[in-house]
């Protein structure tokens, strides 16, 4: 398929990348400054180049930069537009006329090389029109079709297990630095952890991966821990708590009296401090 570029940063590139790779062309590159050096990373396409030879345009802009963008571009109604972002719907490509999609790898793209490397084991997330798919399997990860008025959800569950991890590891690392624990210590530490958490996940599955005093029930742990913590903290952990309760049910590791003392512990009015 004949392929051009509005917008091409990391992911634009690396996806280009994998798309030569497997037997597309790029024939053009548009951006306001950066399309020569895309063409260079990319080997192929022109720098500002027509559009109209594209089967496909690929919108690689920003997120907060993809409305004014579709805005700026007229398309062929049998062209396809695709923008890579997994916060807006295809939607947001229409004023552009075209037929519109989008497709987003789930990974953070950051290294060049190692995106490029790692795209055959992303999962790839499409809505909208047909033609979609093609370009996804070229990817070469597997491909999963989701509704377009669900997309905002669909973003929401990636921020959740992405970038809210982040979060909690710099929360915990704070509590141990807080009780005399190196910074760099209480990084690599509880990187392991998390590493391993993960790993159990990929190896077991839920609820089995669960682990910790919420899995066995350990009631008199937890309440200890929430007297201990400072109240924004203690908030968090009531939320936390609360949303792994029925992971520990489904798992069987408590009983129904456990769930109970748990579910008045991660209650915001349950006594605990």
């Amino acid at each position: 398929m004949r392929l051009a570029f509005v917008g091409c940063g990391a992911a634009g590139r690396a996806v280009g990348l994998k798309w030569i790779e497997a037997g597309h062309t790029i024939r053009s590159v548009r951006a306001r400054t950066t399309a020569a050096a895309a063409v260079r990373a990319l080997g192929q396409g022109e720098p500002n180049g027509p559009l109209d030879t594209a089967a496909a345009v690929i919108f690689a802009t920003p997120d907060d930069a993809l409305a004014s963008v579709a805005e700026e571009y007229t398309l062929r109604a049998d062209q396809l537009a695709v923008h890579l972002s997994g916060a807006h719907a295809s939607t947001i490509l229409a004023p552009t006329g075209a037929r519109t999609a989008s497709l987003h790898p789930l990974r953070a793209f950051a290294d060049l090389e190692a995106s490029v490397r790692e795209l055959p084991d992303t999962y790839l997330f499409v809505e909208g029109d047909e033609g979609v798919e093609e370009l996804a399997r070229g990817l070469g990860g597997p491909v999963v079709r989701i509704d377009t008025d669900q997309k905002t959800i669909y973003h929401a569950a990636a921020a959740i297990a992405s970038n809210y991890t982040v979060t909690l590891i710099q929360i915990a690392r704070d509590l141990f630095e807080s009780v005399g624990v190196p910074p760099d210590d209480a990084h690599q530490a509880l990187v392991e952890l998390v590493r391993g958490s993960v790993a159990n996940v990929a190896a077991v599955g839920l609820p089995d991966a669960l682990t910790g005093p919420a899995a066995r029930g350990d009631v008199a742990l937890i309440r200890r821990h929430l007297a201990a913590l400072d109240e924004p903290t203690r908030a968090l952990y009531r939320h936390l708590l609360g949303a792994t309760i029925p992971i520990a049910r489904d798992k069987g590791g408590i009983s129904a009296d456990e769930a109970a003392q748990l579910e008045e512990l991660a209650d915001e009015t349950g006594g605990s401090s």
